[in-house]
C-alpha cells in the first residue's frame, strides 16, 4: 500500500461501497456533526455519513493528510530503497525523527489536537473522518493510543472507531 498523503485520489469502488456501509451503522448514533478533511476520499466519505445521519458537514484542513514529501507515492519497500536510513529512522521513531523534506508528525498532532479540541468543544457527538495517518495522530491526541504505538495501530477504511471518554492532551 502506497503512501497517499495529500495527493487528492478518489474513492474507489470498493471505498463508496465501505463509505455507505459506515454511514449505515452510523445512522442512528446520534452523530450531531461531521468534520473532514478536505481531500476529495475523506469528503465524500463524510458526505455518505453526513446524509445517513442529517448531520451537519464541515471541512477541517487541519484534518488533511500527513505531507509525507517526497516517498508520498511510493509503498514502504519503495519508500526504504529511496530514502533510505531516514526513512528507517521514522519508522523506529515516528514522532521523534522526521524524513527530511516530510511534515514532522509533531507538528501534525499539533493540528490534529486542536481540530479534535474545537470539534469537541462543539458537538456532543461528532464524527471526524480523515486518513490512516492523521487519524492516529488524533487517537494519540485523546490519548487513546501512546505515540511509540503509531505504526503497530492499524485502522480499517470507512471503520467507526468510538472513542469513550476522549481527553484531548
Amino acid at each position: 500500500m502506497a503512501y497517499s498523503g495529500r495527493s487528492d485520489i478518489a474513492l474507489t469502488d470498493t471505498g463508496r461501497a465501505q463509505a455507505l456501509e459506515a454511514a449505515g451503522r452510523l445512522a442512528g448514533a446520534g452523530v450531531d456533526a461531521v468534520i473532514t478533511s478536505p481531500l476529495i476520499r475523506a469528503r465524500d466519505t463524510a458526505r455518505a455519513i453526513a446524509d445517513a445521519t442529517g448531520a451537519p458537514l464541515t471541512v477541517d484542513e487541519r484534518l488533511t493528510e500527513v505531507d509525507y514529501g517526497a516517498f508520498e507515492g511510493l509503498d514502504r519497500a519503495g519508500a526504504r530503497e529511496q530514502i533510505g536510513a531516514p526513512f528507517e529512522a521514522w519508522r523506529e521513531d515516528p514522532f521523534g525523527a522526521p524524513v527530511p523534506g516530510m511534515e514532522p508528525l509533531a507538528d501534525a498532532l499539533e493540528r490534529a489536537r486542536a481540530a479534535t479540541a474545537d470539534a469537541l468543544a462543539a458537538h456532543e457527538h461528532p464524527v471526524i473522518v480523515g486518513h490512516q495517518g492523521i487519524l492516529r495522530i488524533v487517537l494519540v491526541a485523546l490519548g487513546q493510543i501512546a505515540p511509540e504505538n503509531y505504526f503497530a495501530t492499524r485502522l480499517h477504511e470507512a471503520q467507526p472507531l468510538i472513542v469513550e471518554d476522549p481527553e484531548v492532551g
